[in-house]
C-alpha cells in the first residue's frame, strides 16, 4: 500500500476509537457521580434523623444540617448539587409507625409522648446527567432512614430544665 494514501485511514480509526473511548470515559465518570450522589443522600437521611432523634423538634437547624449546611445557611446543599430542605421529608412517628399529629403538643396524648420513631425521606431527587450526548435526568429511588427517639431535645429527669442546648 501506498504510505501517502494510507494518512488519511489513521484519522478516521483514530476519531472512531476516540470516540468510543472518550464516551466510555465520560461514562465511567458520570457512574462515578451517581454513586457518590446515592452515598450522599443515603448519608443525609442517616444523619438527618440521627439529629431529628436528639434535637428539638422545632429546631430548624435538624434539616440544614442534614444536608451538610452551617446552621445558619438555608440554601442548597453545599454537597450534594440541587439538594434543599425542602426535598427532606420529617415525621416523626408512634410505636405502631402511624405519623404523630401534632409532635410539638408536649402534653397531649396524639403529641410529644406518643412518638416513639423519627424519619427522614428524600423522595423524587433528580440527578442530572451531564454526558454530551446522552444528557437527561434520572430519578432516583427514595431514601429513608428511621431511628428510634431519644431524648427530642428534652432531659428526662425531673427538675431539669426541659431545654437543652440547640443543635
Amino acid at each position: 500500500m501506498n504510505a501517502r494514501r494510507m494518512r488519511g485511514v489513521y484519522v478516521v480509526e483514530f476519531a472512531i476509537l476516540g470516540l468510543l473511548l472518550f464516551t466510555l470515559l465520560f461514562a465511567i465518570l458520570e457512574f462515578g457521580r451517581l454513586y457518590f450522589t446515592v452515598n450522599a443522600l443515603n448519608e443525609t437521611v442517616r444523619r438527618g434523623a440521627r439529629l431529628a432523634a436528639v434535637c428539638d423538634i422545632s429546631d430548624p437547624v435538624i434539616l440544614r444540617r442534614a444536608i451538610y449546611n452551617a446552621a445558619t445557611d438555608a440554601g442548597a446543599s453545599s454537597l450534594i448539587g440541587d439538594l434543599e430542605t425542602a426535598d427532606l421529608t420529617l415525621t416523626y412517628m408512634d410505636e405502631n409507625g402511624a405519623v404523630v399529629a401534632n409532635p410539638s403538643d408536649l402534653n397531649g396524648l396524639n403529641g410529644f409522648r406518643a412518638i416513639r420513631y423519627v424519619q427522614l425521606r428524600v423522595e423524587n431527587f433528580t440527578f442530572n446527567l451531564m454526558i454530551p450526548v446522552l444528557g437527561g435526568t434520572i430519578t432516583l429511588p427514595v431514601f429513608r432512614s428511621i431511628l428510634p427517639r431519644e431524648s427530642l431535645g428534652r432531659h428526662g429527669e425531673a427538675g431539669v430544665n426541659p431545654e437543652i442546648t440547640p443543635c
